[in-house]
């Protein structure tokens, strides 16, 4: 079945990718973000100053790993453009910005600009309920 439509639970660790054609709602894939919490390295020291309790003053460390943390959700990011080209109408819904944020990636992209995007707010879902949001979403 060739979908139109695309329901996306999205946070900042995955994409759930739901396809929705003809009152019909299907599990299409998983993408996995390349993006990980960061996790203090064994060994590795406190990145806070010793004498300054400020979060302001980071520590190399800490801007080299916000920086390889930026690269990584850019990279997330332009995967899940690439994955919703083929749609007309996707819904990106979730908790937390990711959804947010795509949308405003989306909404500048020249390629993706006629598109209908819609954002919705939700907290974790079962895969049932998954489904049934996509179904419902889309028959309203």
């Amino acid at each position: 079945m060739e979908f139109k439509s695309v329901g996306i639970w999205l946070d900042l660790s995955k994409a759930h990718f739901i396809g929705y054609q003809d009152g019909t709602a299907q599990f299409l894939e998983t993408l996995i973000s390349p993006h990980e919490r960061i996790k203090r390295e064994e060994g590795e020291e406190n990145d806070t100053h010793q004498f300054s309790p400020n979060p302001e003053h980071m520590s190399n460390n800490e801007y080299r790993k916000n920086n390889i943390t930026q690269n990584e959700l850019n990279e997330y990011f332009k995967l899940l453009e690439q994955k919703i080209a083929p749609y007309d109408d996707v819904l990106l819904f979730g908790p937390g910005t990711a959804k947010d944020q795509l949308k405003n990636r989306v909404s500048e992209s020249k390629s993706m600009k006629d598109k209908w995007v819609s954002v919705q707010n939700s907290d974790k879902m079962t895969d049932n309920q998954l489904l049934a949001f996509v179904r419902d979403f889309y028959k309203n």
